[in-house]
């Protein structure tokens, strides 16, 4: 089988070589005989090899790199064997024959860029058209949203990933892929970000995070930050350990070196997060409550990814080892003491903040409110310097809104220690409470704030009554 295909290239010319190769795949691909698909791979590992004849070598080389791209006609098992012999046989043969290998894949991926570019327009209408039939589902950013787009992304998804494959034997080509993201070529741009966990992990560990991080900063533009930040963003997976703090110096440097209008972006340093100090964390809390909406959720969804099992708890330093992160619990609790007045955000962005997370409610479920309130009201009681933040009130009636669970224990607990801790000295939290008590006064369940509002000092209680009688 082998000699009989090699000697279909004896008498061809170069130009015809990734013709007849192209009718072989097609052939072996429909009759599923995979042991002529080896053999004709064998011809193109030859063909490469030799030496003589330049001009077969280089068409063997695209010809191997078209079929592992999906360009040429195979396969998917063919395609795979072809993506080995590129990856596993010719690049590592000789530099110049990896150097071939980098060149014909920039043509792939180039060619794939200019299909994405003469298709946006109509993967756009494809996708808008598609979200119409469905005006309640919010779309997922990652996935097509049509037909049109989901064939597209198939198109231009093989030879991306074929590319970012070849980004982790030789990083500076990473300056390609991302410059290959043209205008227009939104399709391609998500194909490349779908397959950024793989490259970045495997780029990690061959080069270190921090190493590899700096790297493709300095390789990156203005225009491809947006690339870039999800490059840094899989370089910290989910799962795991904290980041480093090499990775957590090296994305800083990154953020002060890629100032937006003289202002650092947050989004350089939101993948590391998480191995932070709680202490810096909370010195940088005004800067990100500052940011839009969708960074400001993204980077508290960092700060607490870590510690999932400590939603719940305010944690105590302990023998001055330094605190990673910030649970759920924290976060709120933070959010509420933050002096937005010394950080020059305003009030509305400050409660606004507060709200959000009130919103999310499948992270920030009734317990985690619970738990931050609890904090919050026993520092208050056990500190008597310490008032009680200017939002609180307003979360707690929020919270009666909100969390019908959370009735009982803010009748028969929290109110009764804010009037411990004499909140009827303070105007504004005074007439929250007031409000509160009198939203539960009669709750239903059996439930009700009576007694709290019957533990007031008497000129407190006329007060209330008076307001509501």
């Amino acid at each position: 089988m082998y000699s009989k295909i090699k000697s279909m290239f004896v008498l061809i010319n170069d130009h015809r070589l990734k013709c007849i190769l192209s009718l072989i795949f097609s052939t072996a691909a429909k009759a599923a005989a995979e042991k002529r698909a080896k053999a004709a791979l064998l011809v193109l590992r030859d063909a490469a090899f030799q030496r003589s004849k330049i001009g077969i070598r280089q068409n063997a080389v695209n010809c191997a790199v078209g079929i592992a791209s999906g360009r040429l006609p195979a396969s998917q098992p063919v395609e795979e064997m072809a993506l080995k012999l590129v990856m596993n046989v010719l690049y590592p043969k000789a530099p110049d024959l990896a150097d071939q290998v980098v060149a014909s894949a920039v043509r792939e991926l180039d060619r794939a860029a200019k299909y994405a570019i003469e298709n946006n327009d109509k993967i756009k209408q494809a996708n808008a058209e598609a979200m119409a039939k469905k005006p309640d589902q919010r779309p997922n950013p990652s996935m097509p949203q049509s037909d049109i787009e989901k064939g597209a992304l198939e198109y231009v998804k093989k030879p991306a990933n074929l590319f970012m494959a070849l980004c982790i034997r030789r990083p500076e080509i990473i300056k390609d892929l991302m410059s290959s993201c043209k205008e227009g070529a939104e399709v391609l741009a998500k194909a490349i970000r779908g397959n950024m966990p793989k490259l970045a992990r495997a780029a990690a560990k061959k080069y270190g995070a921090a190493k590899i991080a700096a790297q493709v900063a300095e390789l990156a533009d203005t225009s491809e930050s947006g690339l870039l930040m999800s490059f840094l963003d899989n370089l910290v997976p989910v799962t795991g350990p904290a980041p480093a703090q090499e990775l957590i110096d090296a994305c800083i440097k990154i953020q002060e070196s890629r100032l937006v209008d003289g202002k650092k972006d947050p989004r350089f340093i939101i993948p590391v997060l998480s191995g932070m100090k709680r202490t810096e964390l909370e010195t940088r809390l005004p800067f990100l409550v500052a940011t839009e909406d969708n960074v400001f959720k993204a980077s508290l969804h960092r700060m607490s990814e870590k510690l999932k099992r400590q939603a719940l708890s305010f944690r105590e330093e302990v023998d001055e080892e330094p605190l990673l992160g910030m649970t759920l619990c924290e976060q709120v609790v933070y959010l509420h003491r933050l002096d937005f007045t010394a950080a020059k955000i305003p009030q509305k962005r400050y409660l606004e903040a507060i709200r959000l997370c009130m919103e999310y409610d499948d992270v920030y479920t009734d317990r985690v409110i619970m738990a931050a309130l609890d904090n919050i009201s026993n520092v208050a009681l056990s500190e008597q310097s310490q008032e009680l933040p200017l939002a609180y009130m307003r979360t707690v009636i929020l919270t009666c809104s909100k969390h019908e669970t959370l009735h009982s224990w803010i009748c028969h607990v929290l109110l009764p220690r804010l009037v411990e801790c004499q909140i009827y000295n303070n105007g504004r939290q005074w007439e929250g409470w007031m409000r509160c008590a009198r939203m539960l006064e009669n709750g239903d369940g059996g439930v009700s704030s009576v007694e709290a509002i019957n533990q007031l000092p008497e000129e407190q209680y006329n007060i209330y009554r008076n307001k509501y009688p």
